[in-house]
């Protein structure tokens, strides 16, 4: 392929995450680019932009993310417009162990969204902090019904495991350039998948349990058929010796 050709497949898109402060904008995108989580990260007082170029294998397609992380305190609120109003892409970021910051997306960030950006924008919504489930405030289904409700992709994600990050900017590059590309058909195809392959491990050591249990039977019976011989060879050397 020549250089040319690798630069007509290379689409620049504008991805910008909105969100409350302290959801983990800024620990997404670093987890994301670099592979590294900062536990004492801090909160976001500008908008800063970091790109990453993805290959999407599936469709053969390229692209170029710039990442661009906003502030989220409300101070800084009006300015995140500038920065969102050309986006191709916006992720609303909510942490799963705070309410207020899901009621935040839906009753400020998507309404501001919703008359300020591009008509074909692209619409991630995303649970951060999944690793706190066990102090989860966000009922699931209802933020899955949200993202559903504004036509949105759907993901719980952690950046401190790195769980459903890579999955999440897939998705969104498939949207790119498939506007119906449907996230949850394929979903339901991975766990088809899944399950598919967890019933044949399954069966699989089903198997290898009953040859085990057949290769023990044959070992019972050759055992017990050399304590016969052994039975009968005593008597035979018993009724050999006889008495006077």
């Amino acid at each position: 392929m020549s250089d040319d050709e690798e630069t007509e497949k290379l689409a620049e898109v504008k991805v910008v995450l909105l969100g409350e402060a302290g959801v983990g904008k800024s620990s997404i995108i670093k987890q994301y680019v670099t592979k590294s989580f900062d536990p004492d990260i801090d909160s976001s007082i500008s908008s800063k932009y970091i790109s990453k170029e993805l290959e999407i294998s599936d469709i053969d397609k390229k692209l170029k993310y710039n990442l661009w992380d906003t502030a989220g305190q409300e101070k800084y609120r009006s300015l995140a417009k500038i920065f969102y109003k050309d986006a191709n892409v916006i992720v609303f970021v909510y942490s799963i162990d705070n309410i207020k910051s899901f009621e935040g997306l839906k009753n400020y960030w998507y309404e501001e969204v919703k008359s300020n950006c591009l008509s074909n924008v692209i619409f991630g919504v995303v649970g951060n902090k999944n690793d706190l489930y066990s102090q989860a405030q966000v009922n699931e289904q209802e933020a899955r019904q949200w993202a559903d409700s504004i036509g949105g992709i759907f993901q719980l994600t952690s950046a401190k495991t790195d769980s459903g990050i890579e999955l999440l900017f897939q998705n969104l590059g498939k949207k790119f350039f498939n506007p119906d590309f449907d996230y949850k058909k394929e979903d339901e195809e991975a766990k088809k998948n899944y399950e598919m392959k967890k019933k044949e491990k399954e069966n699989k050591k089903k198997d290898d349990d009953n040859d085990n249990d057949d290769v023990v039977k044959i070992q019972e019976v050759k055992s017990i058929k050399l304590n016969n011989k052994d039975i009968t060879k005593k008597n035979n050397n018993k009724k050999k010796g006889g008495c006077c």
